[in-house]
């Protein structure tokens, strides 16, 4: 998986604030009201997107408007976004949204090693008691081409963490 910084954002976004939505004036309206923690979030939401001044002028009148009119003048430029966020100006709070990227980003990337490292495991298990990939799907009730590309093309991408792991102890177990 390719975690965009845009992608992780629009994720962050929403986890914070609890709400299904990009929508500028509703991730706002949340932050203003009930979420103040998606602040720093949304602004740069908002300025990857090029629309930091946008947030910071429907922001008026809220506990955020300074904040945001002060950050839409450093964050005016979408490509740089994300340099800004790395260097000693930033505030530590908007420099947060950057490093909880970096470690969602990693995260995804151990994850994948991981599932690796199972589906090895898995194949030798597999050979050691004549347990077919058919017989697993069907046992587990899985998607028969997501496993094979899995198992036979080493694709990590096709199964989560936990159905590796399903996977692993059915071939250890399989009689």
């Amino acid at each position: 998986m390719n975690l965009t910084f845009k992608g992780f954002l629009r994720w962050y976004c929403r986890e914070l604030t609890g709400l299904e939505t990009d929508n500028l004036r509703k991730l706002r309206d949340s932050v203003a009201t009930s979420m103040p923690a998606a602040a720093e979030a949304l602004m740069v939401f908002a300025a990857v997107q090029d629309k930091a001044g946008y947030l910071a002028t429907i922001s008026q009148g809220t506990w955020m408007e300074s904040s945001y009119a002060q950050m839409a003048e450093q964050l005016r430029d979408p490509e740089e976004v994300s340099f800004y966020l790395q260097s000693p100006e930033a505030p530590p709070r908007y420099r947060a949204v950057w490093n909880a990227y970096i470690a969602k980003r990693y995260a995804i990337a151990g994850e994948r090693r991981i599932i690796a490292g199972m589906r090895e495991k898995t194949l030798q298990a597999m050979e050691g008691r004549n347990v077919t990939v058919y017989r697993l799907c069907k046992d587990l009730g899985l998607n028969k081409g997501n496993i094979y590309a899995f198992l036979g093309k080493g694709d990590d991408t096709k199964v989560s963490q936990g159905t590796a792991r399903r996977i692993l102890e059915y071939a250890c177990k399989a009689s």
